[in-house]
């Protein structure tokens, strides 16, 4: 019968023999849909003619194009029994009725085996040696015929067939072999004709139609040469539906028997019957005397039950006939879609009865024989153990938790003793304290991700956000330990996540808290470049991406910055950070009336932005308006009255900015009056100001001990323990300096600086070699160090090495690679306070020692250039009167006594750079001394001239190049601008030049 497939349409044919009464499963061979396949119930029954008479008129098929199907004859040659003579046939029995259970009832009416001897159903079986004679027919199972006049609807029965030995079969002509079931190919050990040992399959060929004689039991039946003389019938298509009547005009429908509006009301329950049958195939057919595979759908136990007994003198091949009449039709569903899965098999009722034995002996001779020991055993044994095994395997164990995670988790655990909630809930608290864009927001969400992570360590996301909370929160001022520990995080995250846009925004942004260090920019700038690549990247995510590069581009270009700014407003315009960032960026470029608009409009929006009123502070602080930066405070207080943070900063600018040390003193002590109402940090934090302001104002001891106080809420707090450090330095107590020194170490916000301190402690163990190394680290780190140049000089001094130490102090003293007038770089306000000069504190006369001798003035003019530098100008002075007194002849003297004279505004000034000059013209110092004294007495043109001679020899004299465009200001402010904007792209903490830079854009 020609099938479509309900679901695609396709066409496919089906064994009509293999259809019961009640229909049976029909699978797909394109889209594996399973669906009813029925017989029409009005087609004619067919018998096959007696040999010799004319086939019976078949009724008109449907003018459908057909597949050639085999016409297998329907009744086999029988072989002889072996062990029994050859007259010698083995009884009919009437047939049994099936019990309802039996284990392989669907295999049709089965004969009994009879009494025991008569018939040896497994003569044909041992090996080639001891089977029959080559008399004997080919077929081993020819006795496997129905016995009984009674056949199933699906299978008509030919005329008889002697069986007994003596009677030969008639040859069978050639049919068409069946490609529905010829597609399992040949079986192994398929018998030749003549009884001879079997022989290997054959090659594949073109169909064509097996010899006389062969038996195919791949439809477990013989072709009967009677049967196959005359083309067997085809069965009458239906002309109108089954179900409501309707004529059915179209081919399909007649063949199906059932019209379209009837089909799709059939339940779904019918149209999914357990009964499998394999779609048609094109396979090579077998060659004479081979054996076919059997259709597994036939031998499926749960594909049909057959309500009838194996009895009867012959048995009978399941899948040679249909189903009986009254098989049942299994309501067990196959566990997998497969047509060839075995389902699961129904244990017999009746055990230990005969039939059922039988049943149990002929199903194990089907399987032995037919898979050959292995197709039949595959499908209806190891393949469902394969798939039972696989339903039964238990879910991959999930990755191990990295080692970094481990460890970082490890350290977490002391924070948080008492920790609730769940780790979703602490991700989604982190995510809501990042979209506020406030520093404190930031600290929070940092505790938030951490608290995450300790609850659910395999948490990426939690990772991300602590990592980005971290970058954000602390930027420059975080420690090395916590970069450390954030970009192991990441790595590890992004081991086992892959990079995710979360991770490598996150991981851009911590880059970009060490942009200083060589590689960061670019490897930050090539994460955010990735991240704009990923298709999967959110907007916000790529607005996070564009925000990276623009703040990786505002060192080199302005216009590029601006424009990736723009990018990210456009994409997510309510994150607040671009309108920050975008006036960094504008600081940095010199543009300081730009960046201040900008952070305004961005408090007038949010007026509870910290980082933007901090940053507009700063700024008026570095450009010398003090008191724009005081009114910014002061108005946030009358806004927001007890502000913890407006307080504070108020007192850190009296201290830092304006000198006023005793009354910052007086206000950070009202504050911690109050501070157990605030949290750790920030108590911690009020403490450590205080120690700062104390030391400052000169009071050691109560620096100590506010320090102590601070160390009390925090103990590793390190802006206490640097304080505490300078204090032990001064004291020169050895073991609270290295005590403190490892409380602040890898957590300053300048590394070149705390390798100046770890210096400084070296030379207080008297270790100068050890001195001199930090020393060269920190000039590496950052070459506007000259405090670490002249500390090098100190220790080598120290070690009584007066010929390398002289050497050290040269490029220092004639400033051609420093500015003699700035000693190292250092932000306006800041977390970790030193005073000016505040490095070189305690090394006064280390090189004043090396002199002998009272004409040995070198000593005593690098002990001036130490002096000069720590801010003890008077001493300096001095000292240099007495070089001079010796040596007149010295150029770097008269300068630097010249720098001194211009300072306190002396008359003089002028005279001793002239001197200079004269004395050393070549000498840098010496033409910055001559240019600054004439620009003071009024000669603009002179010192113009002067000025830019400095510069032809030195060009980093800073002060050379701020104090040239000064000048220019009035005449030329265009170049001006130009110069300074110069200064400040070498150095954006040089403030002379950006204080002139703020008045040009006041001025328009």
């Amino acid at each position: 019968m020609r099938i479509v497939c309900q679901k695609c349409a396709a066409a496919y044919a089906i064994d009509d023999r293999l259809i019961t009464t009640k229909g049976v499963r029909a699978q797909c061979p394109r889209c594996r849909h399973l669906q009813l396949v029925k017989r029409d119930a009005s087609a004619a029954s067919v018998t096959a003619p007696a040999e010799g008479a004319a086939p019976p008129a078949a009724a008109p098929a449907p003018p459908v194009a057909r597949e050639p199907r085999s016409n297998p004859a329907a009744a086999p040659a029988q072989a002889a029994p072996r062990n029994v003579p050859a007259a010698a046939k083995p009884p009919e029995a009437a047939p049994k009725a099936a019990p309802a259970s039996d284990l392989f009832g669907d295999f049709g009416e089965l004969p009994e085996l009879g009494p025991p001897g008569s018939v040896d159903p497994f003569a044909n079986l041992g090996p080639p040696a001891s089977r029959a004679p080559a008399s004997l027919p080919a077929d081993p199972f020819a006795n496997l015929g129905p016995s009984s006049p009674k056949a199933s609807p699906a299978a008509k029965p030919g005329p008889p067939v002697p069986d007994a030995p003596g009677v030969a079969a008639p040859s069978a002509p050639k049919v068409p072999d069946d490609p529905l079931l010829d597609f399992l190919g040949p079986a192994p050990g398929a018998l030749e004709p003549d009884g001879a040992a079997p022989r290997s399959p054959p090659p594949a060929r073109a169909s064509s139609a097996p010899a006389a004689g062969a038996v195919s039991l791949g439809r477990m039946s013989a072709r009967a040469p009677a049967q196959a003389a005359a083309p067997a019938a085809k069965p009458e298509t239906s002309t109108s539906c089954r179900s409501c009547g309707k004529a059915l005009t179209d081919a399909f429908d007649q063949a199906l028997g059932i019209c379209d509006d009837c089909k799709q009301r059939e339940p779904a329950a019918a149209r999914e019957s357990s009964v499998v049958v394999a779609p048609e195939v094109a396979a090579p057919p077998p060659a004479s005397g081979d054996l076919e595979l059997p259709m597994m759908s036939s031998l499926d136990p749960a594909a049909a039950s057959s309500g009838d007994d194996l009895s009867g003198g012959e048995l009978r091949s399941a899948g040679a006939t249909a189903l009986s009449p009254d098989s049942r039709v299994s309501s067990v569903k196959p566990a997998r879609t497969s047509h060839i899965t075995a389902a699961p098999v129904r244990s017999a009722q009746r055990g230990g009865s005969e039939g059922g034995s039988r049943s149990v002996v002929v199903g194990l001779l089907a399987l032995v024989l037919l898979g050959g020991g292995g197709a039949a055993g595959y499908f209806l044994v190891y393949k469902p153990q394969q798939e039972k095994a696989a339903r039964d395997a238990k879910p991959p164990a999930p990755a191990a938790v990295p080692p970094e995670v481990l460890a970082a988790v490890g350290r977490w655990k002391l924070q948080f003793l008492e920790l609730e909630g769940t780790s979703a809930e602490h991700l989604a608290a982190g995510q809501k304290q990042l979209e506020l864009d406030q520093r404190v927001a930031y600290t929070e969400a940092e505790e938030s991700f951490q608290q995450a992570l300790l609850l659910n360590p395999r948490s990426t996301d939690a990772i991300a956000g602590y990592v980005q909370a971290l970058a954000l929160g602390r930027g420059p001022g975080m420690d090395d330990n916590s970069f450390q520990e954030a970009r192991e995080l990441i790595l590890a995250a992004q081991g086992t996540a892959g990079k995710t846009p979360a991770l490598l925004v996150a991981h851009a942004n911590l880059l970009l808290a060490r942009s200083r260090q060589p590689g960061n920019l670019e490897q930050a700038a090539q994460l955010a470049t990735s991240v704009l690549a990923r298709p999967e990247a959110s907007d916000a995510h790529k607005a996070e991406a564009h925000l990276v590069l623009g703040r990786s581009q505002v060192a080199t270009s302005r216009e590029l910055a601006n424009q990736e700014f723009d990018a990210a407003r456009k994409l997510a315009p309510n994150l607040k950070r671009v309108d920050y960032y975008s006036a960094l960026a504008h600081e940095q470029a010199g543009q300081y009336g730009l960046a201040l608009q900008q952070l305004s409009r961005r408090m007038e929006l949010d007026p509870q932005d910290w980082n933007s009123l901090e940053a507009a502070a700063r700024i008026y602080v570095e450009v010398g308006e003090t008191g724009r930066a005081r009114k910014l405070y002061e108005d946030r207080l009358k806004a927001k009255a007890g502000d913890v943070r407006a307080s504070l900063a108020l007192a850190v600018l009296r201290y830092q900015a304006e000198g006023n040390a005793r009354d910052a003193v007086r206000a950070l002590k009202d504050l911690t009056k109050s501070a157990s109402r605030y949290g750790p940090r920030d108590a911690s934090e009020i403490w450590s100001h205080l120690a700062a302001a104390q030391r400052t104002a000169g009071n050691n001891a109560g620096a100590l001990d506010a320090a102590a106080e601070a160390l009390k809420v925090v103990p590793t707090m390190p802006e206490a323990h640097l304080q505490g450090f300078l204090v032990a330095l001064a004291q020169k107590d050895v073991a609270a300096a290295r005590e403190h020194l490892k409380g602040f170490q890898g957590r300053l916000e300048d590394a070149a600086l705390e390798k100046v301190l770890e210096g400084r402690m070296h030379l207080l163990e008297g270790d100068a070699a050890g001195a001199q190394e930090r020393f060269q680290q920190a000039v590496r780190l950052d070459d506007r160090r000259m405090d670490a140049k002249l500390l090098e000089g100190v220790a080598a001094a120290s070690a009584k090495k007066r010929d390398e130490a002289f050497r050290l102090f040269y490029p220092v003293l004639e400033a051609r690679d420093w500015d003699p007038l700035r000693l190292e770089p250092r932000p306006a306000l800041s977390r970790f306070w030193l005073r000016p000069g505040e490095t070189l504190v305690g090394v006064e006369n280390v090189v004043k020692a090396l002199g002998d001798r009272p004409e040995d003035v070198q000593p005593l003019l690098y002990e001036a250039l130490v002096r000069f530098h720590q801010g003890d100008r008077q001493t300096a002075e001095r000292l240099l009167h007495s070089v001079v007194d010796v040596n007149s002849n010295s150029g770097s003297a008269q300068a630097y006594r010249a720098l001194i004279a211009l300072e306190a505004k002396g008359p003089q000034a002028r005279g001793f750079a002239e001197r200079a000059v004269g004395l050393e013209r070549g000498l840098p110092v010496a033409r910055l001394s001559l240019g600054l004294a004439q620009a003071a007495a009024g000669d603009v043109a002179g010192a113009m001239r002067t000025l830019q001679s400095a510069l032809d020899v030195a060009p980093k004299l800073l002060s050379a190049q701020t104090k040239l465009a000064e000048l220019l200001v009035a005449s030329k402010p265009k170049e001006a601008r130009a110069v300074l904007e110069k200064v400040v792209g070498l150095d954006p903490s040089y403030f002379p030049a950006k204080k002139l830079l703020f008045k040009l854009d006041e001025r328009g």
